[in-house]
This record gives C-alpha cells, sequence and structure tokens, in this order.
C-alpha cells in the first residue's frame, strides 16, 4: 500500500515510519527534516498549511496518517491563533487534499485532551468532550472536520485518540515535555525526581511503539469511521511512576513541590473498543518501557 504520513520527524511519526515501512511503500512530509538518518530519505520539507504541497504529497497514495500537529498544551495557551492554524487548518488541508486525490482511508491522530476532565473511569469513546485548553479544542474541532468529509466528500477515515505515550524520541530539552521525559532526564543525572502535588493523580502511559503499532493495525484493517481510544488502559499514579523509576536507578530521592493549576486528576483509557475492531491491545508494559528509556 502507498502511505503518506504527515509529521514524520516527530516523536511519534518516526515510529510510525519504522513501523509502516515494512510492508509498505511510504512517504512522508514534515517542515523540519528527522533526526534519525535513515527516515531522512521518506521525509519531504512541505508544510501541511499548504494546499499546493499537500496535494503533490497525496498524488498516487492510498492512505493518509495524519500525524503532524501543535502538540504543546501550554503553546496552545499562549497562542491559540497559531494553534488552530496547525491543527484545524492544517488539518483540513489535509483532508481536501486526500478527498481530491481519492485517498481510500484517512487515519487521523487525534488526542485525549478531547475527554477534558472525566466524569467517569475508565473513559471510553462517547464519553462527553469538554477540553480544557485551546489544544484539546484544535484537536476536537479537526476530528469534525474529518467526520464532516466522510459525509460531504465520502472519505473513509479512522480517528486514533492516545493517551499519555511517551520514548526516549521525546526532547528531553523542551519545556513542554512529559512527565516520563523529565523524570527519566532527573534520574539520569541521579537528581530528584519532582511530583507536582501529591503525586495521586493518575495516567494512562503507553509507548509511542504500541500507539505506531495500533496505527499500523487501522490502516491495514477494513474497518471505516470509527474513532478509538489508544492506551495501556492501565492506571498509573505518579507516586507509582516514580517509585518504579527510582527502584531501576537504584533508589532515588524523591520531592513534591507545588501542583500544577488546571491538571487534570485521573486519567484512564477505555480500550474495549480497540481491541474489539483491531485486535489492539498494547504489549510493552510501563516497567519495560522505563528500562529501554533510561
Amino acid at each position: 500500500m502507498k502511505i503518506l504520513v504527515t509529521g514524520g520527524s516527530g516523536q511519534l511519526g518516526s515510529y510510525l515510519l519504522e513501523e509502516l515501512c515494512d510492508g509498505h511503500e511510504v512517504r512522508s512530509i514534515d517542515i523540519r527534516m528527522p533526526s534519525i538518518e535513515c527516515n531522512k530519505r521518506l521525509v519531504s520539507n512541505v508544510d501541511i498549511r499548504d494546499p499546493v504541497g499537500a496535494a503533490r504529497a497525496c498524488d498516487g497514495v492510498e492512505a493518509v496518517v495524519h500525524a503532524a500537529a501543535q502538540v504543546s498544551v501550554e503553546k496552545s495557551i499562549q497562542d491559540p491563533r497559531m494553534d488552530a492554524d496547525v491543527n484545524v487548518i492544517g488539518t483540513l488541508s489535509m483532508l481536501k487534499a486526500s478527498a481530491d486525490a481519492d485517498v481510500r482511508k484517512f487515519v487521523y491522530i487525534s488526542s485525549a485532551a478531547v475527554y477534558g476532565d472525566p466524569r467517569h473511569l475508565p473513559v471510553d469513546e462517547d464519553h462527553p468532550k469538554h477540553p480544557k485548553s485551546f489544544y484539546g479544542v484544535s484537536k476536537l474541532a479537526a476530528e469534525a472536520y474529518v467526520q464532516a468529509f466522510a459525509e460531504c466528500r465520502g472519505l473513509n477515515y479512522i480517528i486514533v485518540r492516545p493517551f499519555n505515550f511517551y520514548s526516549p524520541r521525546a526532547d528531553p530539552k523542551s519545556p513542554y515535555s512529559g512527565v516520563i521525559t523529565k523524570f527519566v532526564e532527573r534520574a539520569k543525572e541521579g537528581s530528584p525526581l519532582l511530583i507536582e502535588g501529591d503525586g495521586e493523580q493518575t495516567r494512562d502511559f503507553i509507548h509511542a511503539k504500541d500507539v505506531a503499532r495500533m496505527i499500523r493495525m487501522a490502516v491495514e484493517s477494513s474497518a471505516r469511521d470509527v474513532t478509538l481510544n489508544c492506551g495501556s488502559g492501565q492506571a498509573t499514579s505518579i507516586n507509582d511512576l516514580a517509585e518504579t523509576l527510582s527502584a531501576l536507578r537504584g533508589g532515588l530521592r524523591i520531592e513534591h513541590v507545588k501542583s500544577r493549576v488546571g491538571d487534570i486528576r485521573h486519567s484512564v483509557s477505555d480500550v474495549t473498543l480497540a481491541k474489539k475492531v483491531l485486535g489492539f491491545q498494547s504489549k510493552i508494559t510501563l516497567e519495560q518501557g522505563l528500562s529501554s528509556f533510561l
């Protein structure tokens, strides 16, 4: 199958290129070149907001995996116009290019941020959508455009909503990096692990390799016009995360600092539908993922 991946230079995109290149003809676009040498031949410098570049990228492909996005909640709050420009207008550009090119399937990588504060746990795909950030709003708006293109242009789609994915390819220098990346960097330095608040808040952590594997299953499946959570289905408290990492490093000091304003208290995915539709379940345990990260 000929597949276009947007955002191939990103953390998830890099794993997608590796996953999909085994058995498929893959090309990718991004606004920056990948840091992984073997992926450089696959990525062209194209902005998803450029309709001409998007049309050229989609020409002749059978499936599009749209992973390119502005992914920082903090940046979305600082500059909501930029966030909407990339996540909404960029997605709209790729949708039109895909529909015009008669692409058979459009796989959109959304986010669990569309749910906001959970009203029940675990969070299933029908959970009310009430995002707490402009990032969550832009991802939800893009989902609506994906569904509208199915209605208006007959474009088959699958929407994937990853929960908290991590990997060694996340940028440790970024102030917007996730808690696992921050913890691992401090662990490597032998510095104390800093927990915001009481640490009893929970998250559903899944390795980016598992996310990429589920996306491949979505591309190759006959499923269409469905939205699926992507997570481990396991809730892990930040305290437990810190203790696991500390044990792997032979003991590290753990300190609590001021809690972050607006933080979601608990989050864990209901992955029943992904298992039913695709046969997917995560394979990499948190301890295995952290060990390889270190």
